[in-house]
Parts: C-alpha cells; structure tokens; sequence
C-alpha cells in the first residue's frame, strides 16, 4: 500500500522536481529552443511572404489551365521566355472562344519624381481584379497596385509613365506581385505597344489540360495549380527556403535529444531508486517523455512569441505573412522531432538494473 502511494505520488511529482531543482539548466535548454522555434517561425514567415511577391498574380488568374509556348526537351515552361504568335492564339480560340490572353513583361513606372519597376501585364478583362477604385483600365490606361500607387504617390486620373508611354491611372486594386515585382494591369493592346510584341505571353482558359482546345502545335498547357512553377526563379528559391526549414527542424531534435541523453545518464542513480522502489519501465519512460514535452512546449511558446512579435514589427518593411498553417506546421513538426530525439534518449532508462545503476 505505501509502495503503490509512493509511486503514484512519484509518478505525479518527480519530473517537475527535477526541473525545479535544476531551474538554470531547463532554463538553458528552454531558451535554445525558444532560439530555434523563433528562427523556424521567422523563415517560415518570410518563405510566406517571398512566396507572395513571386506568385500572387498569377496564383489569382482564374481558369483551369495556362497556354504558353513549348520549349524544349528538358526544360521546364517559363513565362519568361513564352511568347505565343498569332497563330497559336488563332488556334486555341478556334477551340474555345473564351480563352483570355495574358502578356507579361517589367516596365519602370515614373510619377513626377519618383519612379518604380513593375510587371506590367496586359491581360483581358476577365483575368483583371476588380478595381478598390475606378474601373477597368481601357485602351492607354493602367491598374495600379495599392502598394505602388502609395509608393508614387498617384491617384486615379492622374497620368503615369510606362516604359516610353504615358498612360493613365483608371483604377487602384489589389494586384498582386510577380516575381517580387509589383504587378500593373493594362489592355492587351497597350501592352503590345509597350513591348513591342505582336502576340502574347500566355492564354488562360477553362478547358482542362488534355483538351484538344489547348494543343495547339508549338504550345504547352499547364494546369492552373502548377502554373507558379513557370514563374522565373520561384522553384529555386522557394524550394531553398523549405530546406532551410527542414535543416532548423533536424538541428532542434539533435539538440533536444543530445540534452536529454545527458541528463538521462546524469539521472541513472535516481532512477534506480524509483526502480527498487517498485516503478516499472513503462512508468520511466512517461516520466522522462513528460519531462521532454514540457520543456518543449515552454521553449516553443517563448519563441513562437518573439518571433510573431518581430514579424508584425518588420512587416511594413520587410515581405513577411503570418498564417496560421505556416506557424503551426513547423512548430508541431518540431515537438515530434523534438519528441522523437528525447525517446531515442531515454530509451535507456526502460532497461536500466537499479543494482549496476546504483553500483555507479
């Protein structure tokens, strides 16, 4: 009867004691991974962000598949390099009608003084956001991006400089970013004139992928869900900054499980008296696994703290977004490997012989 007390009451009380009684060293480890977490938090604050002012624009496009030009064996389609001619245009909209065009190009933006760069795209109607002010820009008029129009400090009405062209502001909206430059909506044919081009960069349609309307000779169709893929450097950067974040993750369950092995061995002699006091292995393992848990959720919480508070400080100057899937995503992952590395750690403590522990 006193054994089974003794153990409840252990099985209660001993792995906050210990962390009461050794108050600096959990106070250490809970500040590496309060460290970890708040770096984890910030990059994927800033993955989100990048990811933002490189696809935006084009993630918003509506319909199911992006018409573009073929390119060659091995290489993956770019915007950047796809210009459709009249006769591919003329074909798919031999098929389907409705198909709009898209022609994207960078254009430097100048209002009295001050100047900025900017894809400008020339897009149909349809592909075009709704205007927050004014309407939809006709021909020798623009779509500003909010961002931008603040940056220039132009209003509807007002005439701005694209390229060589003077063009004017017809609406303000939310227009998004493509590959970190802000984005500027004009008509097809004002973006011909810009870019002297006679045909266009893509056609977005409703059909799906495999329908004959998008197979046209010389083209390649792409479904709307990997059309970011085409956008210049996106894949590369993107897949750079998830790496990063898979490499902070590994580092915080080698830290979390090498602190847990000392400790474990550091705890051998007492836990050989709990041992001879009755404990059973299973009861070991809870204790030093809670012990684990606890400190990481306090670590993570401190640096999931910070690191939200500094991401709402930075946001107007640097390309951070905040969601909830992108905080909770690395933060869980890093309890599971940091939760993985401290069973790999006090793994021992289950085959511990209190006799050979206490002899140490």
């Amino acid at each position: 009867m006193h054994t089974e007390s003794t153990r409840k009451e252990t099985h209660m009380f001993i792995g906050i004691r210990e962390i009461l009684y050794a108050k600096g060293r959990f106070a250490l480890i809970c500040s590496v991974i309060g460290l970890m977490t708040f770096m984890v938090v910030m990059l994927s604050a800033l993955t989100n962000g990048l990811q933002a002012q490189s696809i935006s624009a084009i993630e918003r496009l509506p319909g199911s598949t992006l018409v573009m030009q073929e390119t060659a064996a091995g290489q993956q389609p770019s915007l950047a390099q796809s210009t459709l001619d009249q006769d591919a245009i003329s074909t798919v909209h031999a098929d389907d009608p409705s198909a709009a065009e898209l022609g994207i190009t960078n254009a430097r933006l100048s209002f009295g003084e001050r100047s900025s760069v900017a894809a400008l795209f020339g897009a149909d109607d349809p592909l075009m956001p709704r205007p927050d002010s004014g309407r939809l820009p006709s021909g020798g008029g623009v779509m500003l991006g909010a961002d931008q129009a603040n940056e220039l400090g132009a209003h509807v009405g007002d005439m701005v400089t694209v390229g060589s062209q003077a063009l004017r502001v017809e609406s303000i909206s939310d227009t998004g970013y493509y590959a970190h430059s802000p984005v500027v909506f004009t008509t097809v044919d004002t973006w011909r004139q810009i870019a002297h081009s006679t045909g266009v960069t893509a056609l977005v349609t409703d059909k799906a992928v495999t329908d004959k309307a998008v197979s046209a000779p010389g083209t390649t169709a792409l479904p709307m869900s990997k059309s970011v893929d085409a956008i210049p450097g996106y894949t590369s950067e993107h897949g750079s900054l998830l790496a990063m974040q898979a490499m902070l993750l590994a580092i915080s369950a080698l830290v979390v499980g090498a602190f847990f092995a000392v400790w474990t061995i550091q705890r051998l002699p007492e836990l050989a008296v709990v041992r001879a006091m009755g404990a059973d292995r299973g009861f070991l393992l809870r204790d030093g696994l809670g012990q684990a848990v606890l400190v990481l959720i306090v670590g993570e919480s401190i640096g999931a703290a910070a690191g939200l508070a500094l991401a709402w400080l930075v946001s107007g100057v640097v390309p951070v977004a905040v969601t909830v899937a992108g905080i909770a995503l690395p933060i869980v992952a890093m309890t599971v490997l940091g939760t993985v590395g401290a069973v790999l750690a006090v793994r021992r403590v289950t085959v511990v012989d209190p006799l050979v522990a206490l002899a140490r």
